[in-house]
């Protein structure tokens, strides 16, 4: 089955727009995936808007937000979502952001102490 288009696009708190296509979130609820964020659809973008925000070391283009929520099933406590940054081409010859989610999924994190 095949999946096009966005699905959803939001502003994350530094001002760069980020946006979901149906076939990455139709990869992240896969059986195979991580099917239990289905419905947490609005916690993703919630992440995205307000979460924390770190650059992968190894790959510049990659960033991985994450927030902490008190009420994720089971043991769980944050959501992660990493997302790739660029820059896409139009027909006139201008670059526009393309800053799209590769993944989300859910995580334990230990509080630090």
């Amino acid at each position: 089955m095949e999946y096009t288009g966005r699905r959803w696009s939001v502003q994350d708190r530094y001002g760069n727009q980020i946006y979901l296509t149906q076939e990455r979130w139709q990869h992240i609820i896969d059986a195979m995936n991580h099917p239990e964020i289905e419905e947490y659809e609005r916690v993703v973008k919630q992440t995205l808007q307000t979460g924390q925000r770190r650059q992968e070391p190894l790959n510049p283009r990659k960033y991985r937000y994450s927030q902490y929520y008190d009420d994720l099933p089971g043991d769980v406590n944050t959501i992660v979502v990493i997302v790739l940054f660029g820059v896409s081409c139009d027909n006139h010859g201008q670059t526009h952001p393309n800053n799209y989610v590769v993944t989300a999924f859910f995580k334990h994190i230990r509080p630090k102490r």
